[in-house]
Formats: structure tokens, C-alpha cells, sequence
């Protein structure tokens, strides 16, 4: 059965106006505390021109039930090493330039 984004069409972005726009699955990071989790394989609207998302109101829900439940660790499908950088530091050497 068709979701009801696909039923739509031709869609039209809200963002730039174009009409490049389909469905795909994507993936979205989520600030849950001092913690930074990743959820992938959320279905949105993604603009083939400017790239922007919309999701549908049953996924918002979804994803809000995932963060309402603390996204809690041992559920995590997978872990990633995200390096983390200062901008701080990055203003400093523009700088001394």
C-alpha cells in the first residue's frame, strides 16, 4: 500500500519551489542530553534540488517516541566515532593569520 506522501503529486518544496521531490529514507542526528545519537531509515520527502526534508506526521510521532524513551543504549543498532572539533580554536588561528 502506497504511504500517503507518495499518493501526492506532483509535490512541491516548501523550501526552494521545486518540483524534484521524493521519497527516500534518511538519517538524522538527535541531541538527547550531552549524548548525540543517530537514527537512520526515517522515510522522508527529500528535494532533489535543495535537499531539504519533510516528514510525514506519523513519522514526527515516531521520532518522538524515540526520543521520549531516552534512546537507551543496549536498543542501538550500531555505534559511530564522531570526532569533535572547535571552532574556537579555529577562529584563533584565522587570526594570528
Amino acid at each position: 500500500m502506497m504511504d500517503s506522501l507518495e499518493r501526492q503529486a506532483p509535490l512541491t518544496c516548501a523550501n526552494c519551489g521545486s518540483v524534484n521531490v521524493s521519497m527516500r529514507h534518511v538519517r538524522s542526528a538527535f541531541w538527547q542530553d550531552d549524548r548525540l545519537v543517530v537514527v537512520e531509515d526515517i522515510p522522508a520527502l527529500v528535494c532533489g534540488a535543495c535537499a531539504e526534508q519533510f516528514y510525514e506526521d506519523a513519522t514526527v510521532v515516531g521520532l518522538d517516541l524515540l526520543r521520549g524513551g531516552g534512546f537507551p543504549a543496549e536498543e542501538a543498532r550500531a555505534e559511530l566515532y564522531v570526532p569533535v572539533f572547535s571552532f574556537g580554536a579555529l577562529a584563533a588561528v584565522k587570526r594570528g593569520s
